[in-house]
């Protein structure tokens, strides 16, 4: 599938294109001030669009955006399946980006197709929805074939700082990796928001076809609710993240039949096995 958009490019970039300089002052239990400075990255304004209809501004990092219009497509089940997204527009405009998803005839879920009333910011996947059943979908129950080892798990965690070239410069974004069953990390997205790394990496991993039942996605975040929903809603049967699950992703991880452990105690913490 070529999704390549027509508008300033969208392959990931070097990591200093997302991060700015800033100066900052130490200050310390010693006399005296230094001047520090520090890269910060990037957080912007993306509008989404389906076929030229405007559906949400979510804040984030201007990286991967093809990735993350489709993923984010999948993950809010706006699609029934990669293959009805035909294309996607990037588009700058004043202080943001605009991004117009094609999405083919028929392709589109009407009922899913919930306006946002305001915008989505980085710490929340849920921003401006109209109700609460918007909020919190239905999640769909997974068929898992097996289960991630703690070795695999361990061994991906290991290798994921060096895996993170936004990070290793501003120290500031989430990781979403996508993990083979032997623990090798086979994509990684990187984002100011949790949510929208996981949309990244979820469309990534669909564009390059890989069959998401045979692996597991690792995040450097906590585990949120609308991270199992999203993982869920792709057919992701696997989450790792790095701290504990809130009572509502657990609830959902266990109603959807998915994998859900976290980073700790020297080994794997495993909520949902």
């Amino acid at each position: 599938m070529n999704l390549m958009p027509k508008g300033v490019p969208v392959s990931a970039p070097r990591a200093d294109l997302c991060s700015q300089p800033a100066t900052g002052v130490v200050r310390s239990a010693e006399p005296g001030v230094r001047e520090v400075v520090w890269q910060v990255p990037e957080e912007v304004p993306v509008a989404l669009q389906f076929n030229s209809e405007p559906f949400t501004v979510m804040m984030a990092t201007p990286a991967d955006l093809r990735d993350f219009a489709a993923g984010f497509a999948l993950a809010e089940r706006l699609v029934r399946s990669i293959d009805d997204i035909k294309g996607v527009l990037v588009m700058p405009v004043d202080n943001g980006i605009a991004l117009d998803i094609a999405v083919a005839e028929g392709g589109l879920d009407d009922t899913r197709f919930v306006r946002r009333s305001i915008e989505g910011r980085t710490g929340c996947g849920l921003c401006g929805v109209e109700d609460i059943a918007s909020a919190i979908k239905p999640v769909r129950r997974l068929v898992r074939v097996g289960s991630p080892s703690t070795a695999a798990v361990l061994k991906a965690a290991k290798d994921l700082p060096s895996r993170q070239p936004m990070n290793q410069f501003n120290r500031t974004v989430h990781g979403a990796a996508w993990v083979a069953p032997n623990g090798e990390i086979q994509l990684v997205r990187e984002d100011v928001g949790r949510h929208n790394a996981l949309d990244k990496l979820i469309g990534a991993v669909y564009l390059a076809g890989t069959d998401v039942t045979q692996g597991f996605v690792l995040m450097t975040s906590r585990c949120s609710y609308e991270l199992v929903q999203k993982a869920a809603s792709a057919g992701i049967t696997a989450l790792v993240t790095v701290s504990a699950p809130t009572t509502l992703a657990l609830e959902l991880a266990r109603k959807s039949n998915l994998f859900l452990a976290a980073l700790g105690a020297g080994g794997i913490v495993v909520f949902n096995p």
